[in-house]
């Protein structure tokens, strides 16, 4: 039979000393106990103070096994932990880059459009300003010939002019001679 786990009672602790219980398998004084584990819990009992030692001594060799293996599990967790900590701020950062990135191709996407938006507005301008010379060249085409067309006429007025001032300087040469027979 297995004495179950005991915890300390001030009022019931110690050895069995006003009644004398002796154990059976090793003649000593019993101790007193009370239960703390499952339905027991609470109850008091006397049991042999040779075996609660060495179930004590077990249970404290068992207790020491079982804090070293939480211990070293608390260690794995621990680093378990750590390298989930570091995982997460690594994740973290990611994240944060990931987010910088695409407002850097936000950004770029925008200056690009901006880029495409005065590249067509060049062409445009270009296409406006080649068209314009091209009419000023046709105009100035026609305004040469114009210009031709006047000059011929002043060239051909004063050659009628000149024909005219010779014909007005006959008349007046022919005046003048009837002026100078009438005179005599």
């Amino acid at each position: 039979m297995q004495v179950p786990a005991s915890s300390e009672d001030s009022d019931f602790e110690g050895p069995e000393d006003e009644m004398q219980v002796l154990c059976h398998g090793h003649g000593k004084l019993a101790e007193r106990h009370v239960a703390f584990e499952g339905i027991l819990t609470g109850r008091r009992f006397l049991c042999c103070a040779e075996k609660t030692t060495r179930d004590r001594g077990l249970r404290t060799l068992m207790n020491s096994f079982e804090v070293h293996n939480l211990t070293q599990e608390k260690k794995k967790l621990q680093a378990s932990y750590e390298k989930l900590v570091e995982d997460v701020n690594a994740l973290v950062d990611a994240q944060q880059r990931r987010v910088e990135i695409e407002k850097i191709d936000a950004d770029t996407k925008k200056l690009e459009e901006k880029y495409e938006m005065v590249k067509n507005l060049a062409a445009a301008q270009a296409s406006v300003i080649r068209n314009m010379k091209l009419k000023l060249a046709e105009e100035r085409k026609n305004l040469q010939i114009q210009i031709d067309e006047l000059q011929k006429s002043v060239e051909e007025s004063n050659v009628k002019l000149h024909e005219s001032n010779v014909k007005l300087q006959e008349s007046n040469l022919k005046l003048q001679g009837i002026k100078a027979i009438l005179n005599e």
